[in-house]
């Protein structure tokens, strides 16, 4: 059973838990209860707040920052600003460096890349890169990175007007130098990406990718490292060294798309479905329009489920968890920042995804989610004194 359908079955089970409620027929069924991280409503709005410029969204070190326009912001858990870098002219993607020391930010109205220090916003750099024509999204990935001496990430661009994913390797000397592509939109494989968005390095070092085409739907996985035997043959073509696709999980032989996304799929081929299409879809574990991903501490994935105005989360292995969100407290959230908070419960440590940041363009907002479990934390009766 793929992971589509068992969510639908589970959805099922629920809803015929509750009509049993509801019906007062034979033995009463009671309604599940959240609890812990995977409740049935295990995320409640904590704070709104108000955001009409802001683009899209990034966490890190527990700050948020933003970027508009013309600033990237760097703000605390409760929206107040800590710094900001101004003096851009038309900035559409942000992205912190896998050492969490540099923000990048493409800048279209200059079709530059500028990197940031993290601590305060001050610009360390800036670079034209002339094969880019436009950028959706950032990312970050260190994978292959050995195979560039004295760089210390790479830096994934979404070019929607060139239909590739940009690889750069960056160093803090020579700023960022072309190398190769992650994936183009030719093809109907789990490698190709139709309209790359949302991109993040999970918890094992792989790559996911938001690939919002209609078709498709889906976050696809990838080892980002560049693979040396992905040239072309024809005198004067350039090496793309393309990442290749990685699979969540193998349930079939051989692998299916199932295997590497995260959306809609078969479960395994068959001589009726032997195409990677996928589809828009409004149950568990599908999406419409997946425009952003996120990971928190624990390896558990968030995704901006932008068309059906909810977010869904999923463990490390790609396998549903929850989803919350409505229209009304999360309309086509389009950008996430997850942040984990340590407390102080012994060997606890730490509430993972305990703060989820949803920027909603549609009505000019940011709206701060918290985990019931974190909610409970916050709010539990104080120690008796003795």
């Amino acid at each position: 059973m793929s992971r589509a359908q068992l969510a639908r079955t589970l959805s099922a089970l629920l809803a015929a838990c509750l009509l049993a409620v509801a019906g007062g027929c034979g033995e009463k069924i009671a309604v599940p209860e959240p609890r812990g991280l995977f409740g049935l409503a295990s995320y409640v709005t904590e704070a709104t707040y108000s955001a009409p410029l802001a683009r899209q969204l990034l966490q890190s070190n527990g700050f948020v920052f933003t970027v508009e326009a013309g600033a990237v912001r760097k703000l605390n858990q409760e929206f107040g600003e800590v710094a900001a870098a101004t003096g851009l002219v038309d900035a559409t993607a942000v992205c912190v460096g896998p050492s969490r020391e540099v923000i990048f930010v493409w800048d279209q109205g200059t079709r530059r890349l500028h990197w940031y220090a993290a601590t305060n916003l001050t610009e360390l750099g800036q670079a034209e890169l002339p094969a880019v024509q436009s950028v959706r999204a950032l990312g970050t990935n260190e994978r292959g990175i050995e195979l560039v001496p004295g760089a210390r990430s790479f830096v994934y661009l979404a070019d929607p007007d060139s239909a590739v994913v940009h690889r750069y390797a960056f160093d803090d000397l020579n700023g960022p130098t072309a190398y190769g592509i992650l994936t183009w939109a030719e093809g109907e494989g789990a490698r190709s990406v139709h309209e790359a968005a949302g991109m993040i390095t999970d918890s094992e070092g792989m790559f996911l990718v938001c690939d919002t085409d209609s078709a498709r739907n889906w976050v696809i996985r990838f080892d980002a490292a560049p693979d040396l035997d992905d040239t072309t043959p024809a005198a004067g073509d350039h090496d793309p060294l393309r990442g290749l696709a990685h699979e969540f999980a193998v349930t079939c032989v051989p692998p299916a798309m199932t295997d590497y996304v995260i959306g809609y799929a078969a479960a395994c081929p068959s001589e009726s479905d032997t195409l990677w299409v996928g589809r828009p879809g409004s149950g568990l574990d599908e999406f419409d329009d997946p425009r952003s991903v996120d990971v928190d501490g624990s390896g558990r994935i968030f995704v901006a489920d932008t068309g059906n105005d909810r977010i869904q989360v999923f463990d490390a292995g790609g396998n549903y968890a929850l989803q919350f969100g409505t229209r009304e407290s999360c309309r086509s959230p389009v950008s996430l920042a997850v942040i984990d908070v340590r407390v102080d419960l012994g060997s606890s440590g730490v509430h993972y995804g305990a703060f989820v940041f949803a920027l909603l363009p549609e009505t000019g907002e940011v709206r701060k989610f918290i985990s019931s479990e974190h909610y409970r934390h916050v709010h539990r009766a104080p120690e008796p004194q003795e």
